[in-house]
């Protein structure tokens, strides 16, 4: 292998059934004590898991207090949160839930060693640089989507007119410690676990087709989609068949080290946007996004001379979702398209005028897109039509 890459840090990884437990045993090795806890809109609250975990830093005088984020977090949340940690005397962040609880928390963690507020240190948006300094942070996913307990940046959210999704972004951001336990998933709705589960599929596909792909993110993201294949359908169909919930969890955990390494595509692109635009989740659009843009991106390769490569990479991903083998490239492309397709339909994906997009939003929303690292760009009104479909 004569190719030249790097791959950057990964956190501490504790994967399996019951792997929650270990957080005090962790807190008493690290020598940390004070633990302000974060989780999302409260269903976490409901565990019997995290009552146990409640129980046991109250009862040593670790128990610092907890946050909860309704939803994908603002700089706003971020500031009070980390204002209360500040009170606390908060020695670690432990987050607790899905992508926007552990991005609220990696923010908080970087905002209470910072001056002034996050905003003012968000990419695209603020004048400074975050400086890495931040609380020790244990990232504790519970729905199999970001891959957040993995990656160095939290994606932060303003509504608007003028609204941004923008991200902190520090390699220091990576969490010490991810606990990857498939069976705090167990009570996550079906919706839920499918709009997840589609993203961190988009997630692993985008990282696999990047422009800036290495022999590194390739085995992680084909592993990824492997493990999909094998757990999307069983999750939905039974959410609680904790195997099929491990083989999410671990797709997900693959994504966010395939994206980190090798950056995403146009479906992100798409979503960023469209999230600042209407309260989208953000595994709803790349899930609807993700079938037609891969279908338009194949399409558009087959037009091409120079584009064999893109297209087996494009071939094995439809196989390796699948686990199935059509004989060709070309074939297995298809498959690819149509495992997609039959991914949101089960998972009964609302469209994006469910969240209130307008004909007028998408014309927006097309301008406003970046490409990132997809194998290749589209024109503007190409890509309005494209977003007319999901509409």
């Amino acid at each position: 292998m004569a190719e030249t890459f790097f791959v950057t840090r990964t956190p501490e990884l504790h994967f399996g059934v019951g792997a929650l437990e270990k957080i005090p045993e962790l807190l008493q090795q690290l020598g940390l004590k004070r633990a302000f806890l974060i989780t999302g809109s409260g269903s976490v609250r409901e565990l019997a898991q995290w009552k146990e975990l409640v129980a046991t830093l109250e009862k040593t005088g670790g128990y610092a207090g907890d946050a909860r984020v309704p939803g994908e977090p603002s700089p706003q949340e971020v500031d009070e949160i980390a204002t209360l940690c500040r009170m606390r005397v908060a020695e670690v962040i432990i987050a607790i839930g899905g992508g926007s609880a552990i991005d609220a928390a990696k923010a908080a963690s970087a905002a209470i060693m910072e001056t002034g507020s996050i905003r003012d240190y968000l990419e695209g948006v603020g004048s400074k640089t975050p400086s890495g300094k931040r609380l020790p942070l244990i990232a504790c996913p519970t729905t199999a989507g970001t891959g957040s307990e993995a990656t160095k940046n939290a994606v932060l959210r303003e509504l608007g007119p003028q609204g941004f999704k923008k991200s902190l972004r520090h390699n220091a951001l990576v969490p010490d410690i991810a606990i990857v336990d498939p069976e705090l998933a167990v009570g996550v709705p079906r919706q839920v676990t499918a709009a997840s589960g589609l993203d961190a599929i988009t997630q692993n596909l985008e990282a696999y087709v990047s422009t800036a792909a290495n022999p590194f993110t390739d085995a992680v993201a084909l592993n990824g989609l492997e493990a999909a294949g094998r757990g999307f359908f069983a999750a939905l169909e039974d959410g609680s068949d904790v195997s099929a919930r491990a083989e999410l969890a671990w797709t997900a955990h693959t994504s966010g080290i395939a994206l980190a390494n090798a950056g995403l595509g146009l479906v992100h692109g798409i979503a960023g946007p469209a999230g600042a635009m209407h309260a989208i989740p953000h595994g709803v659009a790349c899930g609807r996004l993700l079938p037609p843009i891969t279908r338009a991106t194949v399409d558009k390769l087959r037009e091409r001379v120079d584009s064999h490569e893109v297209l087996a990479r494009y071939a094995a991903a439809g196989l390796a979702l699948s686990g199935r083998n059509r004989g060709s490239a070309d074939a297995n492309c298809d498959l690819l398209f149509g495992t997609l397709e039959r991914y949101v339909e089960v998972g009964e994906l609302p469209n994006f005028g469910d969240y209130g997009f307008t004909e007028e939003d998408m014309h927006r929303l097309a301008a406003q897109s970046g490409f990132k690292n997809h194998p290749l760009g589209f024109e503007p009104a190409e890509l309005e039509e494209l977003l007319l479909t999901v509409l």
